[in-house]
């Protein structure tokens, strides 16, 4: 999904576990005009991979981190795994991407504040 920054906005990665909340969240980048996207992975090698793939394409301004993988959904409360996948991503990210921000975001309808929040308005 490697994503060339566009005249609007910052280079940002989303991901989190649920294909319909990547797939709102990358229809509200478009109706903002915002460069990046929100991609699905999978608490395993293969989304280790997939994440590790993506962070690599392209330079990234910012990372959003769902709130499964977070744990800052309230319905969702986080458990050891999802801790321990929490921790490993992070790791992945100031690896793969050390000068992009992390942005954790709460729901769809959060993920532009929250860019805003952490990287500023542009």
């Amino acid at each position: 999904m490697s994503t060339p920054r566009g005249s609007q906005g910052w280079r940002v990665l989303g991901f989190g576990k649920h294909p319909e909340i990547a797939e709102a969240i990358n229809e509200r980048f478009r109706e903002a005009g915002q460069a990046g996207g929100s991609i699905v992975v999978t608490d395993d090698e293969a989304g280790d991979a997939r994440l590790i793939q993506e962070l690599c394409a392209t330079e990234y301004d910012g990372v959003a981190i769902g709130s499964f993988v977070s744990g800052q959904n309230p319905e969702d409360p986080p458990t050891a795994e999802t801790t321990a996948w929490f921790n490993r991503v992070l790791n992945i990210i100031h690896s793969e991407a050390p000068m992009a921000k992390m942005i954790l975001v709460r729901d769809p309808g959060d993920v532009l504040p929250a860019i805003g929040r952490v990287l500023g308005e542009r």
